[in-house]
C-alpha cells in the first residue's frame, strides 16, 4: 500500500465509524459530538452560526439541539444584543461529556494504533495534528470572507 493507493474517503469513513462506536459508549451520537464541540469553542451560538460551522441546514441543528437541550446539555437564551434571536450554550454537563466522549476516541485509536510500530503511532497521530490545523485555518478563512461579504466588502 501506498500514499497514492489508499483511498482517504475509504479512511475517513472507517475512522468515523470507529468514532461513533466510541461515543456510542457515553450515549453520545456523532452529531450530539460534533454541536458539543462547536459550542465549546465559542461562546453562545446562534443557530445559524452552528449550522454554518457544521455544514448543515438550521433545521438540523435545531433538531439535534432540541435533544441536547432537554438532557442538559446545553442552554438557549435569548441573544443580548438581538431579542428576536436565541443563542446556544453549552452547560458544565455538556462539557463534562463532550470530555469523555474524546476520552473514548482516543482510547478506541489508542487500541488501533497498538497496531503500529509506535514510530508510526506517533506519526498518525503528528497528522491528525496537522489536519485538525489545516482544517482551523480553512474555518477561519471562510468566515472571514462570509463576515465581509455580509458587510459588502469586496475581496
Amino acid at each position: 500500500m501506498t500514499p497514492e493507493t489508499v483511498e482517504p474517503g475509504m479512511v475517513l469513513a472507517r475512522l468515523a465509524r470507529l468514532t461513533e462506536r466510541a461515543l456510542l459508549r457515553v450515549e453520545l451520537t456523532l452529531p450530539q459530538y460534533r454541536m458539543l464541540s462547536v459550542l465549546a469553542s465559542a461562546t453562545a451560538s446562534s443557530a445559524s452560526r452552528v449550522a454554518w460551522m457544521l455544514s448543515v441546514k438550521p433545521a438540523t441543528v435545531t433538531a439535534v439541539m432540541d435533544g441536547l437541550v432537554g438532557g442538559g446539555y446545553v442552554r438557549r437564551e435569548p441573544d443580548p444584543t438581538d431579542r428576536r434571536k436565541v443563542t446556544h450554550t453549552i452547560t458544565h454537563d455538556g462539557r463534562q461529556l463532550l470530555a469523555a466522549g474524546n476520552t473514548e476516541i482516543r482510547r478506541s485509536l489508542d487500541r488501533l494504533s497498538e497496531h503500529l510500530e509506535p514510530a508510526h503511532a506517533e506519526q498518525a497521530m503528528a497528522g491528525l495534528l496537522l489536519w485538525t490545523e489545516a482544517l482551523t485555518k480553512a474555518r477561519q478563512a471562510e468566515w472571514a470572507a462570509r463576515e465581509g461579504a455580509q458587510r459588502g466588502e469586496c475581496r
